[in-house]
């Protein structure tokens, strides 16, 4: 039995899961504590990964080498790219995943990693002692069994676990997930060193015997057309993962909408005393963007109806996920309110849904590697932080999990930027902004959204997955050989002309596009509304001959990338220069020192959260809440002092 690690990570869900196994892949000895080894990577919620700017953070995560996407390629029983008929800036994957497998793949990922070992236990305690600076300084954790673990570095992913407390209706049980009992004791030691903690709230929906329900009252809601198909057309990346040979062996399955009514919503304002969000059971803040059906029926008083989607939890299970159905009312209420829309008049449960309030830390408090300013050698990722999402969890991870074996080895951290990822663009908000609710992540979010597509992520990401060795030879070289064939369609398409023919001219009648006169480069009619790279090609032999080169896997890959670099161009160009101009601020250092209270010419507000975040940089303190314009111009006149 072995007791001495290099990295230590405290629970077992996306963010423990990519933490574990990326810390372990970097060299570091690492041991992974978790309650519940049969419930490794558990889909708490939904059984999908992805959707809008989520789908991005996915994308990311697998061009820098984290296992998310590929887990949930291995696992899919439906795909569907959102937001199609918007432009590829919020183009966003997503799938449904069978639940059972997305867990057992996880910890088969997990056992066959090297350097990573497993122990089934609850933490209850963190050991640390004073280093050479006086700092505190992470040394290891305790268990429940009393068992220590000594370590340099420990990431907490303790998910909603912390004090958890579920509630159904009247009843009350203590836990971090349905039948899971709570982590108890480890808040109270952190906030003894000093930590800000705070409570949050999540729900869950029932979940549904589809044996029980009418689905030829439902609307059905298919995934996106099989590869090949004509139906197919830009319908066919049916995978997160950029390695071609990632692909579901699993049967496909279709979702079902269905609405509320009128009858629904009576039954539930009847009942709303007995909700815990409405009788004062539940005090702490819940998701905004997934509002219980209670919360809904309130806010959106005048609707009438509400879309609810009947989601599949696996390739042959009858079991189905009802999204847009999170409740905290007792079981009998859901029941008798689900009976009154007509596909559900025989509905049974498999389980009704709850609400869950947990303990959460000012991610305030945190760098932007992910570890926390009171400890050395101590990181969060996850709910922890105040997230809310598999995916955001997921991605807090694998950065905690890559600069956790950095600083073992004395590295410099991997710290992301708003122009490079979502990624950047989430961790940037949590610590600069912190959160005062549960965070989602959205496009909005992102001010360079357009150079953060999820087509170009391992374009933008895979070289430093590559430098900070997470990328091994076979996805590096599979990179580097998309990169070729994508530079020269991209240069072939710029100096190809074609003429103006019959041919070329229907087929430009035909996408209600102006005919040509004159010879005319392939990159200018790339441009017009409508016209797209694989139809264009037909009429220039070089361009057909070229894209009949590029292997098959990647291919598709190859030619949308070409085909929205070309059609965007101006757009991308002017987003990266608007980026260069304001990385010019992320140069301008502000010293550790600096006593932002003694800089009297600053709002009092801005003093009070600029001395709380201490931010390193005059970008970073020009994204803090409170802070003005104004205040960042005297900054400026004081650092040039």
């Amino acid at each position: 039995m072995r007791f001495d690690f290099d990295v230590i990570v405290v629970g077992g869900g996306h963010a423990g899961c990519e933490a574990a196994v990326a810390a372990a892949r970097l060299g570091s000895a690492t041991l992974l504590i978790t309650s519940d080894m049969n419930r490794i990577a558990q889909m708490s919620c939904n059984p999908a990964i992805g959707g809008i700017a989520k789908g991005q953070i996915v994308r990311e995560i697998d061009a820098l080498g984290g296992m998310t996407g590929i887990v949930a390629d291995r696992t899919s029983v439906q795909f569907r790219m959102l937001n199609r008929s918007k432009g590829p800036a919020v183009w966003s994957p997503r799938v449904q995943s069978d639940r059972t497998r997305f867990s057992d793949e996880w910890r088969r990922i997990i056992d066959s990693t090297d350097g990573l070992s497993v122990f089934q236990d609850t933490v209850v305690d963190i050991l640390n002692e004073e280093s050479a600076t006086g700092k505190l300084k992470i040394a290891g954790v305790i268990t429940a069994l009393g068992l220590k673990f000594t370590a340099k570095a420990v990431i907490l992913t303790a998910g909603t676990f912390l004090n958890g407390l579920m509630h159904f209706g009247e009843v009350k049980i203590e836990g971090g997930r349905i039948a899971e009992t709570a982590a108890k004791g480890l808040s109270d030691k952190l906030r003894e060193l000093g930590f800000a903690t705070g409570r949050m709230k999540t729900g869950t929906p029932p979940r549904l015997d589809g044996r029980t329900i009418d689905f030829s009252l439902c609307v059905e809601q298919k995934g996106d057309p099989e590869e090949g198909s004509p139906a197919g057309r830009r319908k066919r990346h049916q995978k997160f993962s950029f390695l071609p040979e990632e692909r579901s062996p699993l049967k496909q399955r279709s979702c079902y909408i269905v609405t509320t009514t009128p009858e629904v919503h009576e039954v539930l304002r009847e009942n709303l005393d007995r909700s815990p969000l409405y009788n004062g059971d539940i005090q702490s803040v819940g998701p905004r963007y997934c509002p219980s059906i209670e919360t809904k029926i309130v806010t959106f008083a005048d609707k009438e109806s509400h879309h609810l989607f009947i989601e599949p939890e696996g390739e042959t299970t009858e079991e189905y996920y009802l999204n847009g159905f999170s409740s905290s009312l007792p079981w009998e209420v859901q029941v008798e309110a689900l009976r009154k829309i007509e596909a559900f008049r025989n509905v049974q449960l498999y389980r009704p849904g709850y609400a869950i309030e947990y303990d959460y830390f000012d991610p305030t408090q945190l760098e932007h590697d992910l570890q926390t300013k009171l400890v050395e050698g101590l990181y969060f990722a996850g709910q922890v932080n105040g997230t809310t999402g598999y995916e955001e969890a997921a991605a807090q991870g694998l950065i905690a999990g890559i600069n956790a074996a950095r600083s073992v080895k004395g590295d410099e951290p991997l710290v992301l930027k708003r122009d490079e990822a979502y990624i950047g663009v989430l961790i940037d908000d949590l610590v600069i902004k912190g959160v005062d609710e549960p965070y989602r992540m959205f496009t909005s979010r992102a001010e360079y959204r357009i150079l953060l597509r999820q087509d170009d992520a391992d374009r933008r990401l895979t070289p430093k997955g590559r430098e900070i060795g997470l990328v091994d030879d076979h996805r590096w070289n599979l990179y580097k050989t998309k990169q070729k064939y994508s530079e020269e369609l991209q240069m072939l398409v710029k100096t190809e002309k074609l003429k103006p023919t019959d041919e070329i001219n229907g087929y430009l009648r035909e996408k209600s596009s102006k005919e040509i006169a004159v010879k005319t480069a392939v990159d200018e009619l790339l441009r017009r509304p409508n016209l797209i790279l694989e139809e264009i090609a037909k009429y220039s032999e070089k361009i057909s001959e070229f894209i009949a080169e590029i292997p098959g896997e990647l291919r598709d890959e190859v030619v949308d990338e070409v085909e929205i670099l070309v059609k965007y161009e101006g757009y991308i160009s002017r987003e990266k220069d608007l980026a260069d101009k304001t990385l010019r601020l992320e140069n301008i250092r502000i010293p550790d020192k600096l006593d932002f209270n003694d800089i009297k010419q600053l709002s009092i507000e801005s003093r009070q959260k600029l001395t709380a975040v201490r931010p390193k940089t005059i970008g970073e303190a020009s994204r803090i809440p409170g802070v003005s314009p104004a205040d960042i111009q005297i900054l400026l006149v004081k650092l040039r002092n």
